[in-house]
């Protein structure tokens, strides 16, 4: 079957073009689509996103003749020194505290949240995690402008996982660098609680007797 891939930002630089068209096997998965374009060229499409026929799509989803495949750069409105979004690959603390370590910055405070088992002394066998993806960049967007406001601050990221999720594995990631501690630990901390209040993402609890969503409490003027 013949597919279209789109490339944009980065990626179409280092591919050399914005549009492939590649021919598939049948039932072909965004996921080996991914693997073979970053075998063929100097590629690295982990952290960003994928979308068919301009619907986000996951690695699994199959694609159908004649669909229109687009890989997407991690998505990072505003300053350039912050990078936000949503992802279903596994997240690397070391990579991000490395990004964000710049010369001028003498503090850098990480953040990791995982999925912890037992969880109120039942067995956790994963959670699932299901997003609002356009409201859920504008969200980042919104708390690390919050933030901005708030401090001096150097590089941000903060990075939430979708799909599954293993006990011991990251569901988000939150790096800030400043010039100064103090700053870099508030902001921090500021980050995971105005992500938990607003953030539209959602989480599934799996027990080895069933499942439930795990339900917070939406912030005072925002309650239907």
């Amino acid at each position: 079957m013949r597919v279209s891939v789109l490339l944009f930002g980065a990626y179409r630089e280092q591919v050399g073009q914005g549009r492939l068209e590649l021919t598939l096997p049948p039932g072909a998965t965004v996921g080996e689509v991914k693997a073979l374009l970053e075998g063929q060229y100097p590629l690295r499409l982990s952290g960003g996103l994928a979308a068919i026929n301009e619907a986000l799509a996951q690695p699994g989803d199959a694609l159908k003749e004649g669909d229109e495949l687009a890989f997407l750069p991690p998505v990072s409105g505003g300053a350039a020194e912050d990078s936000l979004g949503l992802t279903h690959e596994a997240l690397s603390v070391e990579r991000w505290v490395d990004w964000a370590s710049e010369g001028p910055y003498g503090a850098v405070v990480s953040f990791l949240g995982t999925v912890r088992s037992p969880n109120r002394g039942l067995p956790v066998t994963h959670l699932e995690y299901e997003a609002y993806p356009s409201m859920a960049e504008k969200v980042l967007r919104q708390i690390v402008d919050e933030m901005r406001a708030r401090w001096v601050l150097g590089r941000v990221a903060i990075w939430h996982r979708l799909g599954r999720v293993n006990p011991g594995e990251a569901s988000i990631l939150i790096v800030v660098s400043a010039p100064h501690r103090p700053e870099a630990f508030e902001a921090c901390r500021y980050a995971i609680e105005r992500v938990k209040q607003i953030l539209p993402v959602w989480k599934k609890e799996y027990l080895p007797d069933g499942a439930y969503w795990v339900e917070g409490q939406a912030p005072e003027g925002h309650r239907l």
